[in-house]
């Protein structure tokens, strides 16, 4: 069985209500509650396989931190969305580059995005990339119009983050 780093991560900032003293008869100043661990504060580290069957506690949640990037003490701001970029025009036949990138600290787990071109014929240099859990490492790959006329490409991912706007390329017939 092979095991993977999780960590445990606060997803409600822990609070308290310092205490107070006061004479009879005066008005007490009750103070401000004060934030003892913050939201996304790592609690703790641990092996397992998987989270199946595992629960976190209310006001925690657990990650996937393959890289052991986030010991405890550090703070993890999970990914809530990523970004689709490129240019809006390329040649017919001529590769563009696209680029899609996670936001805050990446996703709590492993994610899968599939891209798509709407069947208009072009070819992905591959058509998934993966978003490894607690790293927000922007992922590139190419795609190839076929022929010249609008494309729009699309991404959806496995794991729960809101997908990007599509990107709309205008294509250019190939030069001869």
């Amino acid at each position: 069985m092979t095991t993977q780093n999780y960590i445990l991560y606060r997803t409600a900032a822990f609070m308290y209500q310092p205490g107070y003293a006061y004479t009879q008869g005066a008005t007490p100043f009750v103070p401000a509650a004060q934030v003892s661990s913050p939201v996304g504060a790592v609690v703790g580290t641990q092996q397992m396989a998987s989270l199946t069957g595992v629960t976190a506690p209310d006001g925690f949640a657990y990650a996937l931190d393959a890289d052991g990037r986030y010991p405890p003490g550090s703070i993890y701001t999970p990914s809530t969305e990523y970004t689709l970029s490129g240019n809006s025009a390329a040649t017919a036949g001529t590769a563009l580059t696209l680029t899609l990138t996670p936001d805050n600290d990446g996703p709590g787990t492993d994610t899968t995005v599939t891209l798509s071109d709407g069947n208009a014929g072009g070819t992905f240099s591959a058509d998934t990339v993966t978003f490894n859990g607690c790293t927000n490492t922007a992922r590139t790959v190419t795609y190839t119009p076929k022929a010249a006329g609008s494309v729009t490409i699309s991404a959806t991912n496995t794991g729960g983050l809101t997908n990007p706007a599509s990107l709309s390329v205008a294509v250019a017939a190939a030069t001869a």
